[in-house]
């Protein structure tokens, strides 16, 4: 009998994650469920059990918004993946007051993006002990209206709540292109994608009543994306409701992105 293929998914104790968790619990795979408090990752795990009986799963819970927390919990995952197949980056929060970090990073950056690059470049070498492995990372069709403020990241001169999270959605999908242009895709491979108009916590605290899909439907991608045998999509690709999508100009540009980088890198104390 074959081990499972595990999948590590950020942020699965409810909306798209943890309907994410769900499908691929029901695929077979062994799921690692996260979450920011250690009962709601307990509680995540007792119902995909109810729902399918035998499932593979674990649970671990750290604060993407910490660093000091993610490089524990990225500790953690790595005891309990040696290897790991696939990484989703699907936690995100919208804050629509400006709030720094412990670490003096903005909210919407450090969890939606700082906190997820950290945790990648944490995992790599789980990522690279299950090549083929893939990064799936959930951005937004905000990315296209963001704009990356290399000199106040923190948005300290120009804050708002939508402004902060365009531009971490912008900074996710230029860390998959990052991600793709520096890993063979025989060994990692990595695709951001935007999920629709998804009725979550996120979507009613940053854009009011709005009404969106279920989140059954907003974890369609992510789900084909971790389970496909082959995708014919080149590493990098951008999916955008369903469908393979053109990225916002603004991520294309290599020099921003190199900047971005570097600051990033910075903010989350990698040497």
């Amino acid at each position: 009998m074959s081990t499972p293929r595990t999948v590590l998914v950020t942020g699965s104790t409810d909306g798209i994650g943890k309907a994410t968790a769900l499908a691929l619990a029901k695929a077979g795979m062994r799921v690692i469920v996260h979450g920011r408090s250690r009962p709601k990752v307990d509680r995540a795990l007792s119902e995909l059990l109810a729902a399918v009986p035998g499932a593979e799963v674990e649970g671990v819970s750290f604060d993407l918004g910490s660093l000091v927390s993610v490089r524990k919990g990225a500790a953690e995952v790595a005891k309990l993946a040696p290897a790991l197949h696939v990484l989703i980056n699907n936690a995100g929060i919208f804050a629509a007051e400006r709030v720094l970090t412990g670490d003096g990073i903005e909210a919407t950056l450090a969890v939606n993006h700082v906190g997820h690059y950290l945790l990648t470049h944490l995992l790599t070498p789980q990522l690279e002990a299950a090549a083929p492995a893939r990064i799936v990372i959930l951005s937004s069709i905000a990315h296209t209206r963001g704009r990356i403020h290399l000199d106040d990241l923190s948005l300290e001169r120009a804050f708002s709540g939508y402004a902060a999270y365009a531009q971490s959605k912008l900074a996710n999908v230029m860390h998959a292109l990052d991600l793709a242009a520096r890993f063979d895709p025989d060994v990692i491979s990595a695709y951001s994608l935007h999920p629709g108009v998804i009725s979550t916590k996120l979507l009613r605290e940053g854009f009011g009543p709005v009404r969106g899909s279920s989140v059954t439907q907003g974890a369609e991608v992510p789900v084909m994306l971790a389970t496909a045998e082959r995708i014919e999509d080149p590493s990098g690709t951008y999916w955008s409701e369903g469908k393979v999508a053109a990225p916002a100009p603004a991520a294309l540009d290599g020099t921003v992105r190199d900047a971005l980088r570097i600051a990033t890198e910075r903010l989350a104390g990698i040497e």
